[in-house]
């Protein structure tokens, strides 16, 4: 049931952002989110307007319908992208009271701004001042900050050429453990995304805190996956005045076929691939000295190494499905000498992932980064 903010309810949004200082910052911020509220679901559709003969804007358009994080907010709005040049973001926040889950404030914040990229492919979210405006009851702003050193390509039409030098070029050997052995994988001129210095704004609740974020995400051209190499990503912030640091380690594998799967409404979808989820949080770090890679066993290291059988540890699961359609493409010579279409102009997305054992903050701090990195995880 939502609440509408009026006098006889709720004095303003402020009241039900209020609301949650009852549990205290530490307790609601670092509280395990319950297993049947720990969902990450919704849906958005991607126009790709800069592939297609249709369009002249060159921009494309996401749409994020009923995007869910747990039992505590729910993303909508629309984020602009010119490839190569901004993300602009106008993305509000339903926030739902986690001591009554009944009372839901509408549009409470706003994430908006712009995240500029420069000539060398640097995401800058301070330049285009991106943030998260709290903009009912008690305002406030947070902004994001630092930079995010993006993927050498940026145009999807470019990956075949990208995989060719990825053919001859230099390797990197990623290592987990696995039931208690470390198993080893071996990517060819991985391409990263590179976190430097960077900053996620706090909010929309107060317990939510301001987060450093570093490390890698690696994408590996051949497989179409992306992977977090020994470092991990490191999710620095300070809750009532303790300090904590996540380490998220794992991997993001793509999946090429068809299929159909039922979302959360009970409708039954298509699919043309996915995105399988297994992320680790805070799991058994590998020592670079333990890291090996054996062509022998390649295929058995492999499905190792991105098997997510299990399922217990601190982490996030499941799939993000997409259902790609090339209606009206640009074309371009493929390496048969024939034309080809430059890539989908549409995708329909949806999330359907699962926390385990994620606190409230973790899940949030996940949510917010891959906001950050829409237009990179969406290329392929």
């Amino acid at each position: 049931m939502t609440i509408r903010i009026v006098p006889a309810t709720l004095a303003c949004a402020g009241g039900l952002l209020a609301a949650t200082a009852a549990f205290g910052q530490q307790s609601q911020a670092l509280k395990e989110i319950p297993a049947d509220k720990a969902k990450l679901t919704g849906s958005m559709t991607v126009d790709y307007n800069s592939r297609s003969v249709r369009s002249t804007s060159g921009t494309d358009l996401y749409e994020i319908s009923d995007l869910a994080v747990a039992d505590l907010m729910v993303l909508r709005g629309s984020v602009q992208r010119t490839p190569g040049k901004s993300l602009v973001y106008s993305v509000k926040f339903d926030v739902i009271n986690p001591s009554n889950p009944s009372q839901v404030a509408r549009e409470v914040a706003i994430l908006r701004g712009d995240l500029q990229i420069d000539n060398s492919g640097r995401y800058i979210p301070d330049a285009g001042r991106l943030r998260i405006d709290v903009v009912k009851g008690n305002q406030t702003s947070s902004g994001y900050g630092g930079s995010i050193q993006g993927r050498n390509v940026t145009r999807w039409w470019e990956v075949g050429e990208q995989f060719r030098k990825a053919q001859k070029e230099a390797t990197k050997i990623y290592s987990r453990v696995v039931d208690g052995k470390v198993v080893s994988i071996q990517v060819k001129n991985p391409d990263p995304l590179r976190f430097e210095r960077t900053q996620l704004a706090s909010g929309p609740f107060s317990f939510l805190p301001e987060t450093r974020v570093s490390g890698n995400l690696d994408y590996d051209y051949e497989l179409g996956n992306w992977l977090t190499d020994a470092n991990a990503i490191s999710f620095s912030y300070t809750v009532a005045d303790r300090s904590f640091t996540d380490r998220v380690s794992g991997s993001i594998r793509y999946v090429e076929e068809e299929g159909s799967f039922t979302d959360k409404a009970g409708k039954k979808k298509p699919y043309t691939g996915y995105y399988e989820y297994n992320l680790r949080w805070n799991e058994q770090a590998v020592n670079n000295d333990q890291s090996f890679f054996d062509a022998g066993a390649a295929q058995a290291q492999s499905d190792a190494f991105f098997s997510s059988a299990d399922q217990s540890k601190p982490g996030l699961y499941g799939r993000v499905y997409y259902n790609d359609t090339e209606d009206f493409c640009k074309r371009a010579k493929g390496d048969d000498g024939k034309d080809t279409c430059v890539g989908p102009t549409r995708s329909d997305v949806t999330w359907d992932l699962k926390a385990e054992k994620l606190t409230y903050a973790q899940l949030a701090n996940w949510v917010k980064l891959e906001m950050l990195i829409l237009g990179p995880l969406t290329d392929e």
